[in-house]
């Protein structure tokens, strides 16, 4: 009765749809071009031969195994995102979500280990009382239910100098992420435990300084042995 009444319409088209996006309109938002670096999944000008890294890997550790994004960062894009994480849309997450699956069931890295778990990028109290909710984390869960896969919410923010990472340096960002991050207390004491491989979630991948300040924190959990990175959107340089 309740979806006879209130059908759920796309948000783009307009159109009635099972999700908040129909299948049509999003297919049409822009997928990140090729060739990807390997192993931080940024999009490369270079051929495929050269793929194995980039300048920016090459100047960070490696506490991921890899990361990949599901769509490019274009307008039409971080309007979506704009949307989902400051005008309380947080229903976006569900059409959004079978972005995230059609990349992940596309990477065999990713779907090549049977127990993982979805692990959301945690955001501040603050922010959570603002928004009622974290963004990462109902697309963690949306895309769980998609694949049948935990989420854990296994790491928690630290108020910090900066508590959004919009308008800082490259070099502020890493600063600020490596503060911000630790484990949640029930898994760092073992009182909760996690499976051998973990997936991050997050909505933006821009420079990876939140990425590898969580994949830091998530190694050092007992019997945790890979970290990869899976984010909606990757932020395109301008």
């Amino acid at each position: 009765m309740l979806s006879w009444l209130y059908p759920i319409v796309c948000e783009h088209c307009g159109e009635t749809a099972q999700r908040s996006l129909c299948p049509t309109c999003l297919a049409a938002l822009e997928r990140l071009p090729r060739p990807i670096c390997l192993y931080c999944g940024a999009p490369l000008q270079c051929t495929p031969a050269d793929t194995a890294g980039c300048e920016t890997c090459a100047g960070h550790p490696r506490p991921f195994t890899l990361a990949r994004s599901a769509l490019a960062g274009t307008d039409e894009v971080m309007q979506l995102i704009y949307k989902l994480k400051f005008h309380h849309c947080s229903y976006l997450a569900d059409g959004l979500a079978p972005a995230m699956a059609e990349l992940w069931q596309n990477t065999p890295e990713l779907a090549a280990h049977q127990h993982t778990a979805l692990v959301p990028v945690p955001v501040t109290r603050a922010h959570l009382s603002q928004r009622g909710y974290n963004q990462a984390e109902v697309l963690a869960r949306s895309l769980g239910k998609l694949l049948h896969l935990p989420v854990a919410c296994a790491l928690q923010r630290r108020n910090t100098e900066h508590d959004s990472q919009i308008g800082l340096s490259a070099r502020q960002r890493a600063l600020n992420a490596y503060k911000a991050f630790c484990a949640a207390p029930a898994y760092a004491s073992g009182r909760k435990s996690l499976p051998a491989h973990l997936v991050l979630v997050d909505d933006v991948f821009t420079t990876g300084s939140t990425a590898r300040a969580c994949c830091r924190a998530l190694r050092r959990l007992p019997g945790v042995k890979s970290v990869a990175v899976l984010t909606l959107v990757r932020a395109l340089k301008k």
